[in-house]
């Protein structure tokens, strides 16, 4: 785990080290309402014509407590590929994120579809399948997972607006309220200035497998262009 967390640091190192326009550095924070949980991670990214890479760091507080006694809440790396389908208005986005914790690793191979309508000036409509392969360091059985999502994001000026919905159906145990199925609504907005690109978002979480407790989870962030 040691190694993989040197391997995503030197992602970002060398992502930061890149004189690329496509290149990004985003920072966000969020708060669960309920469970009170602070979390913040630090994600950069970039591409190489159709290929994107992206690496993230995360940190919450020892007991979740806002920037305190923080420690490491796992990493993400991120590969990818946008194709746009000639003479249309679709692209398609296959893609390969990696997440590592403590427990284990998640394995997440996915495929994505984006429509721009052309009757409405900035509106996108996206649809995404992943499967969720969760394997623990420990030993304990792999679990998987699907997950649908759709989405539709909308641009006016320098403003960006979004909605997201996931369906998860998991393999044979339980993810919310007992049963093998559970769901998250987010929102999401922001306004670009320059090269920076504040934002935040609002998402309806679960909180237990085992109850049907809901909250309200708050994101801000902040996006770096460069």
């Amino acid at each position: 785990m040691k190694a993989l967390n040197k391997v995503t640091l030197a992602l970002l190192t060398t992502v930061a080290a890149t004189s690329v326009s496509a290149a990004s550095l985003n920072v966000r924070h969020e708060y669960k309402s309920h469970t009170e949980q602070h979390a913040t991670r630090i994600k950069m990214g970039d591409s190489i014509g159709n290929f994107y890479f992206s690496g993230e760091l995360k940190f919450k507080g020892a007991d979740g407590d806002f920037m305190k006694d923080l420690k490491n809440n796992g990493w993400e790396l991120d590969l990818g590929y946008r194709y746009k389908v000639d003479g249309t208005n679709w692209t398609i986005q296959p893609g390969m994120p990696i997440e590592g914790r403590e427990s284990g690793m998640t394995y997440k191979p996915q495929l994505r579809a984006t429509y721009a309508l052309e009757s409405v000036d900035g509106l996108s409509l996206s649809a995404r399948y992943r499967y969720d392969i969760k394997t623990y360091s420990n030993g304990d059985s792999t679990e998987n997972r699907h997950r649908i999502t759709g989405n539709v994001n909308y641009s006016v000026a320098d403003w960006k607006f979004g909605f997201e919905a996931n369906y998860y159906n998991a393999d044979g145990y339980n993810i919310y309220d007992n049963k093998e199925e559970n769901y998250e609504l987010n929102l999401t907005a922001g306004r670009k200035f320059g090269d920076w690109y504040p934002y935040v978002e609002f998402g309806d979480v679960s909180t237990s497998s085992s109850k049907a407790t809901r909250e309200l989870r708050s994101r801000v962030g902040l996006t770096y262009s460069f």
